[in-house]
């Protein structure tokens, strides 16, 4: 999975996540910076009990936007069906996504 978001009006913001579904590796980017990620050799990648994972975080001076990251995943056979990618920016649904 990977995909490339732009939002803001005046000031431009670019979000990107990738997602690697056979190593389970992702990263969330914003500008450029790394928000979060996980590597191949991460423990959680292989055992996790929740089932969705939500990162929040803040884009902008002159125009201060809070983005809401959600990835849910299915219960049974995560790493071999499809997971949810939801993206919020100031508490509104801007990005809804399905996929691996």
């Amino acid at each position: 999975m990977k995909f490339t978001l732009e939002i803001g009006e005046k000031e431009k913001h670019r979000i990107d996540y990738y997602r690697n579904w056979f190593f389970g590796t992702e990263r969330l980017r914003a500008d450029g910076e790394i928000v979060a990620s996980r590597n191949v050799v991460s423990p959680s990648n292989y055992v996790s009990i929740p089932l969705c994972r939500r990162y929040e975080f803040s884009v902008g001076t002159s125009e201060p936007r809070t983005v809401v990251f959600e990835k849910e995943r299915p219960l049974l056979l995560a790493g071999i069906r499809p997971h949810k990618y939801r993206v919020f920016v100031d508490g509104k649904l801007i990005h809804e996504q399905e996929g691996f």
